[in-house]
């Protein structure tokens, strides 16, 4: 096992490297695609910070955790929606739905690496405590996104 700083750098890693590639599935300018490219790299996440706390991955788990955290599914679906509207709405959807995947990418990743690090399981979590601790982490999700999104001038 790798030592306690070296794992939170590795996790920090795992979701910060994940959080930037849901935001280019929440570009991908074809409505529902990108929702399911974003759901895709959240699981692969999920189970990257598993083995990181060696912990069995279960996908039926991650993605019960990740819905009931995730719960504005209707705000992805509706910024995906958005992109039907021709040309600028292909535009500011793509753009909202980048930030958006980033943040919620990022907030799960930190919910998932704490409940590994405090629990070494996904077995009976309080998901009252989760949903605090992932608004939390949603705005330094965006915060995240806002300094490393790739169309960004300095």
């Amino acid at each position: 096992t790798p030592p306690m700083q070296d794992k939170a750098t590795a996790a920090r890693k795992i979701i910060q490297s994940n959080a930037l590639f849901a935001a280019a599935g929440g570009a991908i300018p074809i409505p529902v695609l990108d929702v399911g490219a974003v759901t895709l790299v959240q699981l692969d996440m999920l189970k990257a910070l598993c083995k990181l706390h060696l912990v069995d991955y279960s996908e039926l788990q991650g993605k019960a955790i990740i819905s009931a955290l995730s719960g504005s599914l209707m705000a992805r679906f509706s910024a995906s929606a958005f992109k039907l509207v021709p040309g600028i709405g292909t535009l500011l959807g793509g753009i909202s739905m980048a930030a958006f995947s980033a943040a919620n990418t990022y907030s799960l990743g930190k919910v998932f690496d704490f409940l590994l690090a405090k629990y070494g399981s996904l077995d009976n979590v309080d998901i009252e405590e989760m949903k605090k601790i992932f608004q939390e982490e949603f705005e330094k999700g965006k915060e995240f996104f806002e300094k490393n999104r790739p169309d960004r001038q300095d």
